[in-house]
């Protein structure tokens, strides 16, 4: 949620005489909870876990009008009365195309399935720390976490913090449990973040969920927990509360001899933007509250595939057709059909006996109809369909891109914010790096670099870096090689190894590096 002046809530409160801490966190949570890009938050989650709206269709029910003719009814009026049917005979079964996750899963990949490059200018101690902490296993973890959670919901934040044994970690918090205040002027600083969620407590025997809130400013955090009457109080779990964003806690012999209280001097959350709408890739909803985006074509796509597949199970083979013949006598004839397949009829008149009918149902036309829909999911999704068969016969590079046209569309921006979003997180970083070693970086120098991950034909690609040598710097062309994952890494082994090279040319040629026939001085020696 994003709230651009905590005022207007105290104000409210305030016209209305019940304004404490309280109060106001029950006016965010309601606010909060009716919220439409919140409630949609919940439906690109669970989208994403396959949970689709067809799953709540039951193709057993049918609704069937009856006509009331007027004399019949109250006003005079003939009506039609809708009633639902349920036939128990029916199939019910459910087709799940998770399109979704695939197009998030595809641009997470493109995105961030390559750690990003970090380069600091004139500072490679400061390079390599921050670079150390980019290849470390939990960093790219995360990255691809916040990606995904920005991409199903629009927003995804990171939360940094320390640990019982004051180790700096950093942790993707849901988005929909977060609801952020910036400032009123410019809605650029992060003045407030509340966090929220759910824990189990025992109720007059019975079990029942209750709300803990943490609220987070520039200086500390306050924890609340929520009481039986719905109210909120301090949580008496935290001795000092409101507490300090860390304790820099000092120990001797595994005791503790003092705490010092420590704040970070802004707020430590970092929010990751899908876009500038802040929607998911599944979309969003128009001002009556309809969903729009590619939500509407992946129901559509469920519900063909379901009602096709319900049909072709329900499908009869042969209808048999008894004419002349009813009561007992017909019961007879289908019972000797279902155990013989074939009956002896006898009397009757003319025209009166038994017949097949055989019923097809054809399926051609809903293919062509799934197929449209697969490419507008793809199209209108901005992804790449990795069935396209195209893909699969060796490309050029041009032809590559273009297929690529789409996706790099959607995922640009998201680019553009990440990389403001990571110099945000580095921040704190740099300050937990500068604190314990005694240094002075300066995060505001680190230069952010996505690598993109794409199928590519290599051989062009290796083609267009061997023409780029002398123009181009190494350690680019080195990151754009297929054949490296870690243009950092490649460059030190080239280094160990032309210094291994320059020795052995050393001990072979002597001390001034000439191989015999090599070139000499001008005197000749």
């Amino acid at each position: 949620m994003y709230i651009s002046d905590l005022d207007l809530i105290k104000a409210r409160l305030t016209i209305e005489g019940r304004l404490n801490q309280s109060e106001i966190i029950k006016l965010i949570l309601r606010d909060w909870s009716v919220d439409e890009k919140q409630r949609f938050m919940a439906v690109g989650e669970r989208y994403y876990a396959g949970r689709h709206d067809i799953l709540n269709h039951d193709f057993r029910q049918s609704v069937v009008y009856d006509k009331v003719l007027a004399e019949n009814s109250d006003d005079g009026k003939d009506h039609e009365i809708a009633q639902t049917i349920t036939n128990s005979n029916n199939s019910n079964m459910h087709n799940i195309h998770p399109f979704f996750r695939l197009l998030v899963d595809q641009k997470v990949g493109y995105i961030v399935g390559k750690p990003p490059t970090v380069s600091v200018e004139d500072d490679k101690d400061f390079e390599t720390a921050v670079t150390n902490i980019t290849t470390d296993e939990e960093f790219p973890d995360m990255l691809t976490d916040w990606v995904k959670e920005a991409s199903k919901k629009g927003v995804g934040w990171v939360h940094p913090y320390y640990d019982p044994d004051g180790s700096l970690h950093y942790i993707v918090v849901p988005a929909n449990e977060v609801v952020a205040f910036y400032d009123s002027e410019h809605q650029r600083v992060l003045e407030d973040v509340v966090r929220f969620y759910t824990f189990d407590v025992v109720s007059s025997g019975e079990t029942v969920k209750r709300y803990k809130v943490e609220w987070w400013t520039d200086h500390d955090v306050t924890y609340y927990v929520q009481d039986e009457h719905g109210n909120y109080l301090l949580d008496p779990a935290y001795p000092v509360n409101p507490a300090p964003h860390w304790w820099n806690v000092t120990t001797v012999d595994g005791a503790e001899t003092s705490r010092e209280a420590h704040s970070w001097g802004r707020v430590p959350w970092v929010p990751l933007y899908n876009n500038s709408e802040a929607t998911s890739d599944l979309g969003g909803q128009d001002e009556n509250g309809q969903p729009c985006g590619i939500k509407s074509l992946i129901d559509a796509y469920d519900m063909i595939s379901s009602a096709t597949t319900n049909d072709q199970i329900d499908l009869v083979a042969l209808y048999w057709i008894v004419k002349g013949f009813g009561g007992e006598t017909a019961r007879e004839i289908v019972k000797r059909l279902q155990i013989n397949k074939v009956v002896n009829v006898s009397g009757g008149d003319a025209g009166d006996g038994v017949t097949a009918q055989q019923v097809t149902l054809s399926v051609e036309e809903r293919c062509k109809w799934l197929d449209m829909l697969r490419h507008d999911i793809y199209h209108f999704g901005m992804g790449i369909d990795t069935s396209d068969e195209q893909l699969g016969n060796n490309p050029s590079g041009v032809a590559l891109k273009f297929k690529y046209t789409q996706l790099n569309l959607k995922a640009n921006p998201l680019i553009l914010k990440l990389k403001k979003a990571l110099k945000d997180l580095f921040w704190f970083l740099t300050d937990d790096m500068n604190r314990r070693n005694g240094t002075n970086y300066n995060s505001s120098k680190i230069v952010v670099t996505v690598n993109k991950t794409m199928i590519v034909n290599d051989a062009e690609t290796v083609s267009m870096i061997m023409q780029s040598r002398g123009l181009v710097p190494d350690k680019i062309l080195l990151a754009h090689h297929p054949l490296v994952d870690d243009a950092e890494q490649a460059q030190k082994d080239l280094e160990a190894q032309q210094a291994q090279q320059d020795k052995r040319r050393s001990q072979m040629f002597g001390n001034d590096d000439v191989p015999p026939g090599g070139d000499k001085g001008d005197d000749g020696t």
